[in-house]
């Protein structure tokens, strides 16, 4: 009867081959899911990477003004002792190159428009030409030919970061005209200007679409704030009425909701006549739109000169003149038509005119960006770089490197061939291994309550922020060391003892030089992770503005990643970028070291 109810071979086989077939296939879904897994992260590394390269593009060049000076006494050297000292505190340098941009643009003054034009460069960008002088000073009362970063904000327009700007080249002669209260007329041809028009109602439009957009989400804000608004004054007349506790603070909370009622009230009504005038503008009376600083610039550069219209309509245009340059020889009229309106642009219409003209003549030109390896970090974003950092980076990894090597391979050494097994060094260890979890900002906490406020050691200095990234390391070193110690077959030591070695010569000339590589790779992989630290090191100061390259231990000095933490937090439009392109340096910076890890690893490792 058993054997009758026993399963047939046949139906034994076919259940096998299920178990088999259902085994294979979460095999294969497991391996699939981990190869989707590995593919999403590296998608999304990808990502990170490309989107921070994208950011720095716009630093990777930047545009330098090229002007000849002449370096008038008066201004270089006011002393007449042509000593270097003298000349580098005393010298009027921006004013050498005001004078070459008033040369120029001679009539800039007559035009009003002299900050404008002086706003092209910065007055910090002049130093270096005070240093050159400095060093030679035979170089007063001749001429100077110097390249100089012009405004970041400046700069970025002429990169294209405010949006689209379209030039149209005109075709037949434009006549210019001047009127009794100082505006301009530009008329000629048919229709002159009647693809800016078209362009311009595009644009118009574009932008109304958007305002609406946003339009119906604040008036959607508007309607639940009025709604709060009617009920806190209702809870207020409540507590008025039963003199219940809590009215100072109800009538509180209703004041604070009805300023946010106004505000977006405020808000909505200026949107709502933006968007219709607007709309009346692309209608245009008579084909022509009247053009302000909450709507679309559109400069006409003829002649050597740049004009900003008021009005236009395809046939002629009124606007007010900008810039005049009497060394322009281009005798070719275009239109520049600016997408953003000047109310959303730090840089004015005026700047972009002199700053165009100079570029039509070749004295603006684009070049790589070698300022940000070779200056040190300043408040102007077009003159800061990451030198001081860089410096202040190495000098730290070198502390790091001389205190917490030698102290985590001695202690690896210790712990793992000398220690005798025991309660003490089992807590030793686990302690170890515990610090290696401990998060990076209590050791800054550490470091500021030991070195700097007990040994009253120099606050923002390599030399504490050594010391306190050793603190971080020593975990990480130590593990991989006694790791590396361990792999070293036992049978070296027993060899090395065998033909007569004593302990001491047995570890430090056979098992540790075997070790060695994977020590190295270690204490590398340590020091990447020390470089990219900065809460450790902001608790110690290393957060300060450092204009001036550390050149001893002791200095006050930032790093790179507490720099990076500096300039993504200010408000310019040009640190982004910057932030960018120094993040790029940085991740360079540990990749190559770990590089050097996994080289080290490969060239010097022994398989058993």
């Amino acid at each position: 009867m058993s054997d009758s109810a026993a399963p047939s071979r046949t139906a034994l086989r076919d259940i096998v081959n299920r178990q088999i077939k259902r085994r294979h296939a979460a095999e294969t879904r497991f391996r699939w899911f981990g190869i989707t897994m590995v593919a999403t992260a590296i998608a999304a590394c990808g990502l990170l990477l490309l989107s921070v390269i994208a950011q720095s593009i716009p630093a990777m060049t930047e545009n330098r003004l090229h002007v000849t000076l002449q370096v008038s006494a008066e201004k270089a050297d006011p002393m007449g002792n042509r000593v270097p000292s003298e000349i580098r505190e005393q010298g009027n340098f921006y004013g050498l190159v005001q004078d070459a941009l008033i040369q120029r643009f001679p009539t800039a003054e007559a035009d009003r428009k002299l900050d404008d034009l002086f706003d092209v460069v910065t007055s910090l960008a002049a130093v270096p030409i005070g240093r050159t002088l400095a060093e030679d000073p035979s170089l007063i009362g001749k001429t100077l030919d110097v390249s100089l970063p012009i405004n970041d904000d400046l700069d970025l327009f002429l990169k294209g970061a405010y949006g689209k700007t379209r030039v149209s080249q005109g075709e037949e002669p434009l006549n210019v005209s001047k009127a009794a209260d100082n505006t301009f007329t530009l008329s000629g041809g048919r229709a002159p200007f009647a693809k800016p028009v078209a362009n311009l109602r595009e644009d118009l439009a574009v932008a109304a679409t958007e305002l609406e957009t946003a339009l119906g989400l604040k008036r959607q804000r508007l309607s639940i704030a009025q709604t709060q608004v009617a009920a806190l004054k209702a809870r207020v007349a409540e507590l008025k009425a039963s003199g219940g506790p809590g009215l100072a603070a109800a009538e509180a909370l209703a004041d604070q909701a009805q300023t946010l009622v106004d505000n977006l009230v405020g808000e909505t009504a200026a949107d709502a006549a933006t968007i219709e005038a607007y709309r009346a503008a692309i209608k245009g009376q008579g084909g022509a739109i009247d053009l302000n600083d909450d709507k679309p610039s559109i400069l006409v550069e003829v002649r050597g000169s740049t004009y900003k219209l008021t009005r236009i309509s395809p046939s002629s245009a009124q606007g007010v003149l900008l810039a005049r340059s009497p060394q322009s020889v281009d005798y070719v009229w275009r239109t520049v038509q600016l997408a953003t309106p000047q109310n959303g642009r730090a840089v004015n219409d005026e700047v972009i005119a002199f700053g165009r003209q100079l570029q039509n003549e070749g004295a603006i030109r684009p070049a790589l960006n070698t300022t940000i390896f070779t200056n040190s970090d300043s408040n102007e974003p077009e003159l800061s770089g990451i030198l001081s950092a860089l410096v202040g980076s190495i000098f730290t990894l070198l502390v790091t490197f001389c205190t917490a090597v030698p102290i985590g391979v001695a202690t690896a050494v210790y712990l793992e061939e000398f220690a005798p097994k025991n309660a003490l060094t089992d807590f030793i260890e686990v302690n170890i291994n515990n610090l290696a979890a401990v998060p990076s900002i209590v050791f800054g906490l550490l470091g500021f309550a030991v070195f700097l406020t007990f040994f009253n050691m120099p606050r923002s200095a390599p030399i504490v922020g050594g010391i306190v990234l050793t603190l971080m390391s020593l975990p990480v070193i130590i593990i991989a060391s006694r790791a590396a110690l361990k792999a070293v077959p036992p049978s070296i030591r027993e060899a090395a003892l065998g033909v007569g070695a004593s302990k001491m010569q047995a570890i430090f000339h056979h098992v540790l030089p075997l070790a060695m590589p994977g020590i190295m790779t270690g204490s590398i992989l340590a020091m990447a992770h020390a470089l990219g630290e900065t809460a450790p090191l902001l608790m110690i100061g290393m957060v300060a503005f450092i204009a001036d390259v550390p050149t001893s231990l002791t200095d006050s000095a930032t790093v790179l990643p507490v720099e990076l933490f500096m300039w993504a937090g200010r408000p310019e439009r040009a640190w982004e970028p910057r932030t960018a392109m120094a993040i790029l340096i940085l991740l360079l910076f540990m990749i190559v070291m770990n590089a050097v890890a996994i080289f080290l690893r490969r060239k010097f490792e022994r398989r058993w």
